[in-house]
C-alpha cells in the first residue's frame, strides 16, 4: 500500500455535519463514530471574550437567536438552541465552548481550530492560545485562519503549535509556501499534482476542503494529500478502507 494511504487524515467539517448541525458536540461525536481521525471546528470571541464553535456573524442560519454573535456574551448563547434548524431530534442542542469540545475529543481525535474572524475581535489569537495551553491540548490539534495575520500571530505566540493557512482561489498567493506554518488548507479546485508537490517542496501539508463526493476524495488520495475535509467522514472512511484492499 503507498505510504500516504496509510497517513491521509479523515477530518470532519464543522464535526459530521452532513449528518448532524454544525459546530455542535453532536456533530463532533458523530464524526469520532465515523471513523474521523480528526474534525475541523470554528471557533468565534464572544462579547464577554469566550471562544464558541459557530461559523456565521449571524446567528441565524443554526441558531434560535438572532442578531450578531460578537454582541452576544457566553451566557446569552447558552440559551440557545443549535440543533433544531437542522433536524427537530437535535433540538436543545447547545452552543460549546471550545474547551467543551477539547474535553469531548481528548485523547479520541484530533481538532482542526479554524480561528474565525468578524472583524471585531480583540486578542483572539491570545484567548485561543490560552486555552490550548490551558487544556494541554498543544500536540493534538492545528490551529489554521483564513486570516494569515491571526494565524503568524499565533504561531509567534505558541512556536510548538501546529499551524495552517486557509484559502481558496480568491485568497491564494504564492507567499502562502513560504510562510512560516505548517499546513495549507485548501479548496479543491486547487489541488493538483503540481500544488502537492510544490507544497512538499515547501514542507507543508496539504488539507483540502470541502470533499462530499467518493471520485474526488479517490482522486486526491491518489494525489497523496495529508488530509481530506469533508461534511460526510463516513464516505470517506469507507474509500479509505476500500482501497486497503
Amino acid at each position: 500500500m503507498p505510504a500516504h494511504l496509510q497517513t491521509t487524515i479523515n477530518c470532519g467539517h464543522r464535526g459530521a455535519s452532513g449528518h448532524a448541525p454544525e459546530n455542535t458536540l453532536a456533530a463532533i461525536r458523530l464524526a469520532m463514530e465515523m471513523g474521523a481521525h480528526m474534525t475541523e471546528i470554528d471557533v468565534q470571541q464572544t462579547a464577554d471574550d469566550q471562544l464558541v464553535l459557530f461559523h456565521d456573524d449571524s446567528l441565524a442560519r443554526t441558531s434560535s437567536g438572532r442578531g450578531l454573535l460578537w454582541q452576544k456574551n457566553l451566557a446569552e448563547l447558552k440559551m440557545l438552541d443549535a440543533g433544531s434548524w437542522f433536524n427537530t431530534q437535535f433540538a436543545g442542542e447547545p452552543l460549546p465552548t471550545l474547551a467543551e469540545a477539547i474535553a469531548l475529543v481528548r485523547g479520541k481525535i484530533k481538532l482542526n481550530i479554524e480561528v474565525k474572524l468578524h472583524g471585531h475581535e480583540r486578542n483572539i489569537a491570545q484567548l485561543v492560545v490560552e486555552t490550548i495551553r490551558r487544556e494541554q491540548f498543544e500536540q493534538e490539534c492545528i490551529v489554521t485562519s483564513f486570516g494569515f495575520e491571526v494565524a503568524d500571530e499565533i504561531k509567534r505566540l505558541a512556536p510548538e503549535l501546529s499551524v495552517g493557512y486557509i484559502f481558496g482561489p480568491r485568497e491564494y498567493r504564492e507567499e502562502v509556501f513560504s510562510g512560516n506554518v505548517e499546513v495549507l488548507s485548501t479548496h479543491h479546485s486547487l489541488v493538483d499534482a503540481a500544488f502537492v508537490q510544490k507544497a512538499r517542496a515547501a514542507g507543508k501539508e496539504v488539507h483540502v476542503w470541502t470533499v462530499n463526493e467518493k471520485p474526488l476524495m479517490n482522486k486526491l488520495l491518489d494525489l497523496g494529500v495529508d488530509a481530506i475535509i469533508t461534511n460526510y467522514p463516513d464516505r470517506l472512511a469507507e474509500v479509505l478502507k476500500s482501497r486497503e484492499n
